[in-house]
């Protein structure tokens, strides 16, 4: 070779080329692998994860359908109970009960339309801040052991409930007679937790009667102020009293202090019963659909 002059690589044609990578596959083809195999895979699985995901909505949307229809049918058999089965002219027995979970204690009728009556207590002074009022039952509230003594599921029955330093006793008990079910009492009685203790803390006893906004309720004050009845009137019941009777320490003896006094008020709905005595720190907003006594 000539000085001077520089060694070429000979450098195929365009055309060279092409026929080249035709025959090894394909202008879309590096490293032995073609770009149009991918992309239909590629393809096909996004297809597939779609598919499944319109299967599965499908599928959730069939079963929620069949459980709804199911639980709407009604069953070819005969009604186990028959019409009206719960009305005081089928079971005046059954027709008052303590038919109210989630309270410590309280009475209502088993009807659409109830008239319900209930019990709240609170300990005053016993701890700094907001006395803590008893309503419903919580886990946690500290409140315990608790549970009926006795109960026949229709005339009568007994409870106890331990509240820290106190120990209450609900009793109740029905009389047959009349066209609703009969009458009935209550007794709340309220003890020291230890014998050997004869001093209570001031023990504030609510009992509530809450009807619907549609129906009559009206407590009647002696002129002293004090609570002494509570009337009413309910398109089930007709007309109804409620008699308070003094209070008693024991031996029937007066006590040293107890008197009976009313908070009448509309109520926005069962569940807020609690606050409408010891309010949150939200606002209460009332409405016609209830009214209480307390």
């Amino acid at each position: 070779m000539a000085r001077g002059e520089r060694r070429r690589r000979a450098v195929p044609a365009e055309g060279v080329r092409t026929a080249e990578r035709a025959a090894r596959g394909g202008p879309g083809r590096r490293d032995g692998r073609g770009g149009a195999p991918r992309s239909t895979a590629g393809g096909v699985a996004v297809a597939i994860v779609v598919l499944s995901l319109a299967l599965g909505l499908f599928g959730r949307w069939v079963l929620a359908w069949h459980r709804a229809r199911r639980a709407v049918t009604l069953h070819s058999a005969p009604p186990a109970l028959p019409a009206n089965s719960s009305s005081p002219a089928v079971a005046p027995g059954l027709f008052w009960g303590t038919y109210r979970p989630h309270v410590y204690f309280g009475m209502k009728t088993r009807s659409p339309k109830p008239l319900l009556t209930g019990l709240m207590w609170v300990q005053q002074g016993t701890t700094p801040g907001t006395p803590k009022l008893r309503h419903t039952c919580e886990q946690g509230d500290g409140v315990g052991p608790y549970g009926w003594e006795f109960h026949d599921g229709l005339s009568f029955g007994r409870q106890h409930i331990q509240d820290g330093a106190l120990w209450l006793t609900t009793e109740f008990v029905k009389r047959p007679g009349g066209q609703h079910g009969g009458d009935w009492s209550w007794r709340v009685t309220v003890e020291p937790q230890a014998s050997n203790t004869s001093a209570l803390p001031l023990v504030s006893l609510f009992f509530y009667v809450v009807t619907d906004g549609k129906e009559v309720l009206l407590p009647e004050v002696e002129a002293k102020g004090q609570l002494k009845f509570i009337s009413g009137h309910t398109s089930e019941l007709g007309d109804f009293r409620f008699t308070l009777m003094p209070p008693t320490s024991p031996g029937d003896t007066t006590p040293k202090y107890g008197s009976y006094n009313v908070f009448w008020t509309s109520n926005p709905g069962l569940p807020l019963l609690t606050e409408m005595v010891v309010p949150k720190q939200e606002e209460i907003k009332p409405c016609q659909d209830w009214q209480a006594v307390y």
